[in-house]
């Protein structure tokens, strides 16, 4: 009887295990915030950009800012020892009124059970005069 219940034991263990290892990997890549503040032509600007669930891979990030000549930047965070990719800076002088395109891409790493995701977020800030 004891036998019985210790294989039953390491079943069950064993299920939710993979069960919950399964949950784990189904967790989408969030960038926040959904959107990013309005800005005025010639006034200094700043906001921040974070990457949930997931640690980004640095030589798989990329970004587009459109147009070129906007003023604005991206930097992630410097730790000292490493780069973080997870916690982006967004700042500088708006030089162009209209609106300024941001896009994100990416792909976070993987562990032994899960793979690494892929991300893409598209941002738009209204420059105003």
């Amino acid at each position: 009887m004891k036998k019985l219940r210790y294989h039953l034991m390491l079943i069950i263990g064993l299920f939710l295990a993979t069960f919950l290892t399964g949950c784990f990997c189904t967790q989408k890549v969030e960038v926040l915030p959904k959107s990013l503040p309005n800005a005025t032509l010639g006034a200094p600007y700043y906001a921040e950009i974070e990457v949930y669930n997931g640690r980004v891979i640095n030589d798989s990030f990329h970004y587009l800012i459109t147009p070129e000549n906007s003023g604005l930047e991206i930097s992630p965070t410097d730790f000292g020892t490493h780069v973080s990719f997870n916690d982006l800076k967004v700042k500088g002088t708006p030089k162009v009124a209209g609106a300024i395109t941001i896009k994100l891409s990416g792909t976070t790493y993987g562990t032994m059970s899960c793979r690494g995701k892929k991300f893409n977020k598209t941002y738009t800030i209204k420059v105003e005069e």
